[in-house]
């Protein structure tokens, strides 16, 4: 390696330690999340939390049951303290659907929940208030499910498919949970969460979002390109506006060899005498 060589990968190492903070706020996913979810109401709580985590993939649902002793009608406010209670930051569920259908808000649906070991970090959680092994899901709830399953999909640009994009608690872990009565059902609330998804609002909004995610990633690789100029710049350098060749190292020519010697001669000694002078005798 050349000498000048070695100074330009030096720098271009000092470039990528400077600029390596803002490469982690690139690789993040930048979901957008509405203030309002299309296609339905949600009621708001306002509940307040303990630490939580950005969630940035989103793949799935997962529908619940709250699995009480009784069938009892349960607010999002209950099940946030009961978890609170626990020593959790909070509901572990995004949304609760009450028996007369009502939504409602709990862990805010940008954030990693507590609903399903092992698989929070890229799933939304559903609760349908209720005991599902005594009881049946009312028709409020289950049209309010369909609803929301679709709304969601549009959100985070999924297909409602069941046991793929929509699957229930027992499809992930070891537990009853939604309950028999209302998990024999979700495959007739997820196909009418399709017919929902499938309406000109929800249409309408995909594009849009989809329009959305576009800007922002344009967005972010202008703001990523202008910070590398700007670190660039502090270091003294100038990024080229398009990749300079790097210069090819001269090419080595091998040394010309020197002659062999012969192993029984040496060039500092006199060569003999390959025939010795004979003496003549005088007659």
């Amino acid at each position: 390696m050349t000498r000048r060589e070695f100074l330009r990968r030096l720098a271009l190492v000092g470039i990528g330690a400077a600029v390596f903070p803002f490469f982690p706020a690139a690789a993040e996913a930048s979901w957008y999340i509405p203030s309002v979810l299309p296609g339905v109401a949600v009621r708001p709580t306002h509940l307040k939390f303990g630490s939580l985590e950005n969630r940035f993939v989103t793949d799935c649902i997962v529908v619940h049951h709250v699995g009480m002793a009784t069938d009892d009608d349960v607010a999002a406010e209950t099940v946030h303290t009961w978890h609170l209670n626990q020593g959790w930051a909070g509901i572990g569920y995004h949304f609760i659907i009450r028996k007369d259908g009502t939504i409602e808000e709990g862990r805010p649906l940008g954030t990693v929940g507590a609903h399903v070991y092992g698989e929070n970090r890229h799933t939304v959680g559903i609760n349908l208030a209720g005991n599902f092994e005594i009881g049946t899901p009312t028709e409020a709830q289950k049209a309010s499910a369909a609803r929301l399953i679709a709304s969601l999909c549009t959100v985070y640009q999924l297909d409602p498919v069941w046991q793929s994009t929509v699957k229930g608690h027992r499809d992930l872990n070891a537990t009853a949970c939604p309950g028999r009565y209302l998990y024999t059902q979700l495959p007739e609330i997820v196909r009418q969460a399709r017919i929902c998804y499938s309406s000109e609002e929800l249409q309408t909004e995909r594009l849009r979002i989809a329009q959305r995610e576009r800007e922002e990633r344009e967005a972010q690789r202008a703001r990523i390109r202008r910070q590398m100029d700007e670190s660039q710049r502090r270091n003294g350098m100038e990024r080229p506006a398009h990749p300079t060749p790097s210069t090819p190292n001269p090419p080595v020519h091998p040394s010309p060899e020197k002659p062999a010697l012969k192993p029984n001669k040496r060039p500092d000694l006199p060569k003999p005498n390959p025939r010795p002078a004979q003496r003549r005798i005088a007659t």
